[in-house]
Formats: C-alpha cells, structure tokens, sequence
C-alpha cells in the first residue's frame, strides 16, 4: 500500500509541490496527488506509530500512490 509523501497546493503564482511536513507545519491539509492529480488529505503521524502521509479522497486504482484495498 503506497502512501504519498508529497502534495501540490495551489498558490497564487500555480501549483508548488510540498512534502507531507512541510504541508503539516503551514496547515495545509489538503491538495492534489503529484502522480495523478487526484485530492488528497494530508494526515499526521498517528498515535499508532503510522507515519505522516497524504491519501487519496477517492481510491483511484491507476495511481500508484492510491489505497488498492
């Protein structure tokens, strides 16, 4: 199962690629997937261990970034 470790956020000059900290710390929770341009959500590291990462709004099996559950 891959998870995004970078997003693009829309800015006022176009999209700028951010990692999932950087997004974190300027509390961008939202943006787009660098692969296939879907939305995505940024989610912080979990009190489970599990890293800070973005996941797809909707599954899309033909991005490698995507939940393929």
């Amino acid at each position: 199962m891959a998870k995004g470790t970078t997003i693009e956020i829309q800015t006022p000059t176009g999209w700028q690629t951010l990692t999932v900290a950087d997004a974190i710390e300027r509390n961008e929770r939202r943006g787009r997937c660098v692969e296939c341009k879907n939305p995505v959500r940024v989610h912080r590291t979990g009190r489970n261990g599990m890293a800070a990462h973005a996941e797809h709004l909707k599954r899309n099996p033909e991005c490698s970034l995507s939940d393929h559950l």
